[in-house]
């Protein structure tokens, strides 16, 4: 994906409506990206990616020369972890996944390949606390300490939340799996 020029970024910076347009056009496929690793609901997306392309004008004079789209991941990011708890779903949104039964047996090793689709689908069934720890830490890289910080959470709550996370994935690919292999 090919960074916006700094012309863009400082007519977008500067109001300009038609490279606002344009700049959004080109931030809206990676901020959904990312919100839909966090939401389940379209409207939610939707929300998430405006509030965060908002920002992304208000703070564009605060943007160094370095890589954009890491930039306005962290935005969207940031504004996904503030929208949580402006949404007073803070208290209710580490509540724990069911248990996972796993059989300590050996499972036999089968090719499997997964889409991404199929894969964003497992991943929103995992609760939300679970599913934001587990996107924070696996896929976007924060530390066990900075998701501790930024959610307001024991450094060992992040871990844990992160173990059931790839334990449930984990049980998922098995069940997957064995419909494969029928």
């Amino acid at each position: 994906m090919q960074e916006p020029s700094a012309e863009l970024l400082n007519k977008a910076f500067a109001f300009d409506r038609k490279a606002q347009l344009e700049l959004y056009t080109l931030c809206y496929p990676v901020l959904i990206s990312v919100a839909r690793r966090y939401r389940k609901n379209e409207e939610d997306h939707l929300t998430l990616v405006n509030n965060a392309f908002i920002k992304i004008i208000q703070y564009l004079d605060r943007y160094q020369e370095a890589r954009f789209y890491s930039w306005i991941k962290r935005i969207i990011t940031n504004e996904i972890i503030d929208d949580y708890r402006k949404n007073k779903k803070y208290l209710l949104f580490f509540q724990q996944d069911a248990p996972i039964e796993l059989n300590d047996g050996v499972v036999a090793e089968v090719e499997y390949s997964i889409n991404d689709n199929h894969l964003a689908s497992m991943m929103l069934t995992l609760s939300e606390g679970t599913r934001t720890v587990f996107n924070l830490f696996a896929i976007d890289g924060y530390s066990h300490r900075e998701i501790g910080d930024m959610l307001g959470i024991s450094e060992q709550t992040s871990k844990w939340h992160t173990k059931i996370a790839r334990k449930k994935l984990k049980e998922l690919l098995k069940i997957e799996m064995s419909h494969e292999t029928r």
